[in-house]
């Protein structure tokens, strides 16, 4: 080997030669490289060779030896052994051969191509080694030696920097990362990646994740902008602040709610902030005895959440002051936490003020200042209470011929206003018994017989009707005594029994003198029933009178004109126009009130009506009656001013608020409506006109009767009433006697009362449909009663059917209705079974019908019948014009209609369904 400059392709190059193919014998001629340091190098280096050898053909003339190829040796070290040349130490590498050999030519031209050879060496554990090239016949020339290591270089992978890493000798180096700036680990999987014997990254295993407040962008993290936030790993990037939040500086891990606006403890940052809602509206109540319901409107504002609650506040005040609610006081569902706006309040006590304050909340209700959500106190003041069970008897003195027994009163603030009913009769003789009201809580039962047994039932009666009879209790008489009678005694017995004789004698007279002028309907008594009244004084009628205004006088308050400011017409009658006004006494505040005006062009007889209703209403006193205020005479127009009703007549009402009551509720004002005619009745007031349009309804669903004196007149209906030589009748609401006899009673007007039952179970419908009034009447007359109302209580309905009794005689007193509806409202579950409804009964007669089996012409006269005349234009716009094509509706059909309601859809399936039976 020499070292020899020679060009190639151009240049000069420095090179080894050996070419010793023309020597004799053998040749091993060698070249050893100096000692190459590798340190702390990869175990694994790399030899690149560069080198020419000449093709063996292109010699001339005889040659001994020549081959093409060398080898490569190598030999670890651990320090520089100089010159000192070892071959047995040196291990051998490869056999290295030349793709591509050059001939004579070539060097004349000096286009010589380099070979290439990469050979590794594995597995190096000494600090250096030698490189030696073994020639044995070859013409080679090496031009290059460059002996290397490789690394995996450094980089960037899932937010990790891996380092420069020296590949291994063999198989994969497992390399960990390193999180960029604002990275962490992933959870349980930290940034891995393998390093190959080539100097390549293989295999990545975990990542890094951007914190909180930056997101990932071109391999690092940047932090989110203003208005932006990055709350969890989760997230890939930056959010959008939820409404009504933002963040003011860069990299926000959250959204701050803006002033007025919370976010629950349980919410993430990425909900909405929301605040608290306003406050309740129209917090309205119905009060039946000492048993209350309130409800009211949902707040305008609920603050953007859904989780909304209520919660009512009861107070308990005398005078000035107020204090919580005692335990007693039960609200149903509950007092806090109602999902709907409405609820039950029980055991209030009679004649106590109450205010019941309704507050609104959701989820951030209480987390800071927030809007007004009390809506303003409700202020109730309890009247009568219910009648409530009689117990605790004791029996305070006997003989043989009385008992004095004596019980526990009712808590009750008025005791006035309870009285009790004892029935009492011998023991097995139960059908013989007699009955006595009493004021007081005590009774002294006399003329018994001796060493007898008698049982005793006792319950109390308040203005809402009588409550439950006790248990029965057994008390018994003394035996008699056995001794003489003395002559005082004797003497006492005969004035006894002359004395019975003439009260006998004096109450025969009495009996027929009354006779002449008694109610037309008798008094329910029968044998074996004892009943002792206390006669109400009647109400004065004008007829007395010679002048009428002078009746008005004693029992009306004349205004003064001034005192009365008529605002706007809200209604016009038989007498004239009826205001809405306003009427300020002096000293008192301005209240709002109704003005019935007699019009200018009255008659003797309209200017007689008007007195004599004014006078009727003077007379009486009742919650559930019209209260009048006074009346003007003196000038004209002549008016009636009465309290201002702000929900108008029952009918018009519930007409615009179908199915919006509940049962109970209206229950409730029908309950009104028969505690005001219990009133009427004892006062031996017929009304003659009881009907729906004639009811008045107060704000908090207060019923009351008013339009006394068949005053009213429809003179938009031509069928409204029927004319008879004694004046006009209401034919629908009228009893049959009534009208073919003119016999007005207290039963007539029951019978007219449960056509208002009716009217207020079916949402103001009109009673009979269509059917003319000669139709009615002689329907009537065959039996025919009114079907009940769409899922109408069958309670209910029985109760109506017994008002309708064709015999008077057989319908309930208006005080056994009123207290039949308390123990309804009181026992709720009563009124879930509902009334069958017949689709096949008709508000027509059979004469009107059409044809086919369908007893109808036309769809608006079907619809008209089963009270639903209000869908007609449904049907048109639908394209249903003959009854043929209702027969296949169904429920889905009539709400695409605009038929939504269920209770309208099983109405008109059912009638459908009785056209198909």
């Amino acid at each position: 080997w020499s070292e020899v400059q020679q060009m190639i392709n151009g240049t000069p190059i420095y090179m080894y030669q050996d070419c010793s193919v023309l020597s004799e014998g053998d040749t091993d001629h060698w070249l050893r490289t100096n000692w190459i340091y590798r340190g702390e190098a990869a175990s694994r280096i790399y030899v690149e060779l560069k080198f020419t050898v000449r093709d063996c053909k292109s010699f001339k003339g005889e040659v001994v030896t020549c081959k093409e190829t060398f080898n490569l040796y190598y030999m670890e070290s651990e320090q520089d052994v100089g010159i000192q040349f070892r071959r047995p130490l040196f291990t051998k590498l490869n056999t290295v051969a030349a793709d591509r050999s050059f001939t004579s030519r070539d060097i004349e031209s000096g286009a010589m191509q380099l070979n290439t050879e990469v050979c590794s060496i594995g597995k190096l554990s000494r600090r250096g080694f030698y490189l030696a090239f073994q020639n044995s016949g070859a013409c080679v020339a090496m031009v290059s030696v460059r002996v290397y290591y490789k690394t995996c270089p450094e980089a960037v992978r899932g937010l990790a920097r891996f380092p420069e890493t020296l590949a291994g000798s063999e198989g994969l180096t497992e390399v960990p990362g390193v999180c960029v700036e604002y990275a962490a680990e992933e959870v349980g999987s930290p940034p891995r990646m393998h390093c190959s014997t080539d100097g390549e990254w293989l295999v990545p295993v975990g990542r890094c994740l951007c914190a909180v407040g930056f997101e990932e962008v071109d391999g690092s993290c940047v932090a989110c902008q203003r208005g932006f936030y990055r709350h969890s790993l989760d997230a890939k990037r930056c959010l959008k602040c939820p409404p009504n939040s933002l963040s003011n500086e860069s990299g926000a891990t959250s959204c701050s709610c803006n002033a007025g606006f919370y976010r629950a403890p349980s919410e993430g940052q990425n909900i909405a902030c929301t605040r608290p809602p306003s406050a309740p509206r129209n917090v309205s109540f119905s009060l039946i005895g000492t048993q209350l319901s309130l409800w009211w409107q949902p707040p305008s504002d609920h603050g953007g959440r859904k989780d909304l609650t209520y919660t009512v506040f009861c107070q308990r005040c005398h005078l000035l002051s107020c204090e919580p609610c005692e335990a007693g006081v039960v609200f149903s569902p509950s007092a806090s936490g109602l999902t709907k706006p409405a609820v039950d309040v029980d055991g209030l006590e009679a004649y106590t003020n109450y205010t019941f304050t309704v507050e609104a909340h959701n989820g951030v209700s209480g987390m800071g200042p927030a809007p007004q959500r009390t809506a303003p106190a409700v202020w109730v003041s309890v009247g009568h209470a219910a009648p409530v069970t009689v117990s605790q008897f004791i029996l305070t003195q006997r003989d043989d011929s009385s008992l004095s027994v004596s019980w526990l009163a009712p808590r009750q603030r008025s005791r006035t206003s309870v009285e009790y009913e004892v029935m009492f009769f011998e023991k097995g003789e139960e059908a013989r018994y007699t009955v006595k009201h009493l004021l007081e809580p005590n009774v002294t039962l006399r003329d018994l017989q001796p060493d007898t047994a008698y049982l005793l039932r006792v319950r109390s009666i308040t203005p809402l009707g009588p409550g439950p009879y006790s248990a029965e209790q057994e008390f018994r008489t003394l035996p008699p005594d056995t001794g003489a009678l003395s002559g005082g005694v004797i003497v006492s017995i005969i004035f006894g029994v002359l004395l019975c004789i003439g009260l006998i004698l004096g109450f025969v007279m009495f009996r027929r003198k009354r006779a002449r002028w008694r109610h037309a309907r008798p008094d329910y008594n029968t044998s074996g029933f004892e009943r002792e009244k206390v006669w109400l004084k009647p109400y004065v009628d004008l007829q007395p009178y010679d002048d009428p205004s002078r009746g008005v006088l004693e029992f009306t308050k004349e205004l003064d004109v001034s005192c009365v400011t008529m605002e706007n017409v809200i209604g016009e009658g038989e007498f004239g126009e009826v205001y809405r006004g306003s009427l300020r006494l002096p000293g008192k505040e301005r209240i709002v009130v109704a003005i019935k005006t007699l019009k200018s062009t009255y008659s003797d007889s309209q200017w007689w009506n008007f007195l004599r209703e004014a006078t009727i209403m003077g007379q009486f006193n009742h919650p559930n009656i019209v209260r009048l205020e006074g009346v003007v005479t003196k000038r004209r127009p002549m008016m009636i001013i009465t309290e201002y009703m702000e929900n108008g007549a029952l009918d018009t009402f519930l007409r615009e608020n179908e199915e919006k009551f509940s049962p109970v509720q209206l229950v409730s004002m029908l309950q009104g409506i028969a505690s005001g005619m219990t009133y009427l009745s004892e006062h031996n007031y017929v009304h003659r006109d009881l009907a729906a349009r004639n009811i008045l309804v107060t704000r908090s669903l207060q019923c009351k009767v008013s339009d006394f004196g068949l005053s009213r007149i429809l003179e938009n209906d031509a069928e409204g009433t029927y004319e008879t030589k004694g004046g006009k009748i209401p034919i629908r609401w009228t009893a049959p006697e009534a009208i073919a006899h003119r016999i007005f009673t207290s039963a007539s007007d029951v019978w007219s009362f449960g056509i208002v039952m009716w009217e207020v179970l079916s949402f103001g419908d009109k009673p009979y449909g269509h059917m003319t009034n000669q139709e009615v009447m002689k329907s009537l007359e065959d039996g025919y009663r009114l079907p009940p109302p769409v899922d109408c209580p069958s309670i209910l309905y029985e109760l109506m059917k017994n008002c309708w009794s064709h015999d008077r005689m057989r319908r309930p007193h208006f005080q056994e209705i009123r207290a039949q509806l308390q123990h309804f409202i009181s026992s709720p579950q009563l009124l879930r079974p509902v009334a069958d409804f017949d689709p096949r009964v008709t508000l027509r007669l059979p004469s009107c019908s059409g044809s086919d089996g369908i007893p109808y012409r036309s769809i608006p006269e079907w619809l008209e019948s089963i009270r639903m005349k209000r869908y007609i234009s449904n049907f048109r716009t639908a394209g249903l014009d003959t009854m043929e094509s209702i027969l296949e509706l169904t429920a889905e059909d009539l709400k695409q209609m605009g038929v939504s309601l269920p209770g309208h859809q099983k109405r008109i399936l059912c009638s459908i369904q009785g056209f198909k039976e």
